[in-house]
């Protein structure tokens, strides 16, 4: 479970979130939506560590993350993905999939092509 509490993060002086509050439960579909500007991807960067904050706690897994580096975060399987849908151009769809998946340990290529395949598919 991921749990907010009272995370605050000013821009020189200019409040960008202040006192969020709100937990995610294992296994739901969430969104946070508003309007450009209303501070969305700066949460996303405050929860996967990319920019410190002022105030606030943040718990993934009962494990306080407030302290630790990104990459540390990461691997925990806290991780955000960027607006840039298609990183490398010159490759196919298939290709940039490839790349970006984390391969189980003894995965071989055929099995991760082959779930590449599936992934593609169901978004048909």
């Amino acid at each position: 479970m991921l749990e907010i509490s009272k995370l605050t993060k000013d821009f020189n002086g200019l409040r960008a979130v202040n006192d969020l509050d709100f937990s995610i439960q294992p296994g739901t579909i969430n969104a946070l939506i508003g309007p450009n500007g209303a501070s969305k991807t700066t949460v996303f960067n405050l929860i996967t560590g990319f920019l410190p904050f002022q105030s606030g706690e943040i718990v993934f897994n009962n494990q306080q993350v407030n302290k630790l580096p990104a990459f540390q975060i990461s691997r925990l399987g806290i991780s955000r993905t960027f607006q840039n849908i298609r990183l490398f151009p010159q490759i196919s769809v298939m290709e940039n999939m490839l790349l970006a998946m984390k391969y189980p340990k003894g995965e071989k290529l055929l099995s991760a092509i082959l779930r590449s395949n599936e992934m593609l598919s169901e978004d048909e």
